[in-house]
């Protein structure tokens, strides 16, 4: 739906625009200088120790009306950055209402961050994500990229959205604090906030915004290979609790089967590491705060639902493919974590009963 008039349009004066900067393209001060044309209340713009070559950039930026520059001595990260405008925008500016995050990349044209922006106002409380549709023209890299991620962030965190690694964002002020004490120092600071998000119930609104790669995201400072290792392991490690319980079962269920040579008992045995999955995910995965008993008979549904269809493949794989019963184990198991995963995440721990 097509925004009215700009004579309707919400102020902007009570927002502020951060731009975390390192090795910026001069296309950065015209950006700049259109957000003070926007009529934001501040434009703060983090340079996250940037070569002397760009310090004239830097020093125009600065000249322009609304807008401060804070720098770092030198390169500390994109999550960094973000902390140090946000510990800005919290300590100087208490009269801005939120904060909306863009790239210094030329990926996002002012336009587009007032959208967010005003998108941000009218939806109240709510995160706003500028989303970019991956149609043809995206390299190839960045399609893949980002239809994996929203593929195991939808599996994580029970949150379908359409673009998970957009860097224009919009918060509202209560939320600021919050994020200041969240892990990540670099790219994957922006998913450990996603996540968080998401995971706290709140889901996120997301606007459409233009797609731009520029000569194939040039001026980009992704790295493909260590930042998407960093990404991604903040999507695993809320997975991790399921792995040390697996680990757990498969001693369990191996010292068993060595001495009674029992499929059955063997998995009875091995599924003493539930009580430690249920702990882990309760406080630390899901952060349920339902009662104890109400989740826990859903949680034991669950385990002896699993584990009876773990001793049916896994029997069956052993009488009648020949398979090795540790073999045919891992592998049974491995894919049922995903399932109880999937299910604990929207049955078990659900959030419609927390207080």
């Amino acid at each position: 739906m097509p925004y009215p008039e700009r004579a309707s349009r919400p102020a902007l004066d009570r927002l502020a625009v951060l731009i975390p900067a390192w090795q910026p393209e001069p296309g950065l001060a015209a950006l700049v200088a259109s957000l003070a044309a926007e009529g934001f209340g501040a434009v703060l713009v983090v340079n996250d120790g940037s070569d002397e070559k760009f310090a004239a950039l830097f020093e125009e930026v600065a000249l322009l009306p609304r807008v401060c520059v804070l720098r770092h001595a030198v390169n500390l990260g994109k999550g960094r950055a973000l902390k140090t405008g946000i510990n800005h925008l919290l300590n100087e500016l208490p009269e801005m209402d939120g904060l909306v995050t863009a790239d210094a990349d030329g990926q996002h044209t002012a336009l587009d961050i007032a959208r967010v922006a005003r998108a941000l106002i009218e939806a109240g409380d709510r995160v706003v994500l500028g989303s970019r549709s991956f149609a043809a023209g995206v390299p190839l890299r960045s399609r893949f990229g980002n239809g994996l991620t929203r593929h195991i962030f939808a599996f994580v965190t029970g949150a379908r959205l359409g673009d998970t690694q957009t860097g224009l964002r919009g918060f509202p002020r209560r939320l600021l604090a919050e994020l200041m004490v969240l892990d990540g120092e670099h790219y994957e600071y922006e998913m450990t906030v996603l996540v968080h998000v998401c995971r706290s119930g709140d889901r996120p609104l997301e606007v459409p915004i233009e797609t731009i790669y520029i000569e194939e995201n040039r001026s980009s400072h992704f790295n493909p290979v260590w930042d998407s290792m960093r990404i991604y392991f903040v999507l695993v490690r809320f997975y991790f609790s399921a792995i040390v319980a697996a680990g757990i079962d498969f001693a369990g269920f191996s010292a068993a089967y060595a001495v009674t040579g029992n499929v059955l008992a063997s998995i009875a045995v091995g599924r003493l590491s539930s009580l430690v999955n249920f702990a882990l995910n309760r406080k630390f995965v899901f952060h349920n705060r339902a009662s104890v008993p109400g989740t826990l008979w859903r949680y034991y549904a669950l385990v002896a639902a699993i584990a009876g269809l773990s001793y049916l493949l896994i029997w069956a794989l052993h009488r009648y493919a020949r398979w090795n019963v540790f073999a045919a184990k891992l592998a049974v198991d491995s894919l049922l974590s995903l399932v109880s995963f999937s299910v604990q995440r929207t049955f078990v721990f659900r959030r419609a009963e927390e207080v």
